[in-house]
């Protein structure tokens, strides 16, 4: 009997052509992750047209650091990272999005993205409070809450975790 070997996902630095890819699976990832909490009407005012020229200006300018994971031509999983952007941030780097599409979480790929946009350094990130998935995720990796909490637009809270 003859195994197929396991294909491992590719984890690498987006360009410009990955742009509508990217995009169309990050609005994936927050329909999978946020589809309830979130409700169609959220929804129904994003466009990944809108959201690939975005990302597609934010990665050839280096404003900041685009990641995906690919697998069989597919993008699985996206992360995005650059400046910290609040005035008190403890950490010069904020990671701004680390999805992975339902089918591939818990396989290791939010690990390489984690890696190629932010390494090991000093890190700042925002998550759900109620989201204790992500919050282990981030914990596993060095990274504890600060004190700090906000409202996102949808009056969700959000709680700062850094990594020194």
């Amino acid at each position: 009997m003859t195994t197929t070997p396991a294909v491992t996902p590719t984890v690498r630095l987006a360009v410009s052509d990955d742009a509508e890819a990217f995009a169309a699976c990050h609005l994936a990832c927050w329909r999978e992750a946020y589809g309830e909490l979130w409700g169609e009407e959220r929804f129904a005012e994003m466009d990944a047209g809108r959201m690939a020229v975005r990302r597609r200006k934010e990665i050839e300018s280096g404003q900041a650091v685009h990641a995906l994971a690919e697998l069989d031509g597919e993008i699985i999983g996206i992360a995005i990272a650059g400046p910290a952007r609040d005035d008190d941030a403890p950490a010069p780097t904020e990671l701004y999005a680390t999805y992975v599409r339902a089918a591939h979480q818990g396989s290791g790929v939010a690990d390489g993205l984690l890696t190629e946009t932010i390494g090991d350094g000093p890190a700042v990130l925002w998550v759900y409070r109620d989201n204790p998935r992500a919050s282990a995720f981030y914990v596993n990796h060095g990274f504890i809450p600060d004190g700090a909490e906000k409202n996102d637009s949808q009056n969700i809270l959000e709680i700062r975790m850094v990594r020194r």
